[in-house]
């Protein structure tokens, strides 16, 4: 498999996550005490996919730099994970 191949399904795969995630926690159900950290969670989860999704997914319909567009195409679920095991040790502690 090509490298750009490659990069094009890891960037269509965390779009798909951008949304399922962001429409998950900006159309959530939760009590108002609650609504503000969904609100916040898919306002951080955009951006990062703003920050490292997007521009793989420009740089790899260009045609350019295809090893910063997989790198960049692989930041975006790994710094999810990273921000996930943070939120949930953050909110863990008693």
């Amino acid at each position: 498999m090509k490298l750009r191949n490659a990069t094009l399904i890891v960037c269509l795969v965390d779009a798909a996550a951008w949304i399922f995630v962001a429409f998950a926690t900006f159309m959530s159900g939760s009590d108002a005490a609650t609504k503000g950290l969904d609100e916040g969670a898919g306002l951080i989860v955009t951006a990062l996919f703003l920050v490292t999704g997007a521009p793989a997914l420009a740089l790899v319909l260009l045609g350019r730099a295809p090893k910063t567009a997989l790198t960049l195409a692989l930041a975006f679920p790994a710094a999810f994970a990273v921000l996930f095991v943070a939120a949930v040790i953050a909110f863990a502690r008693p």
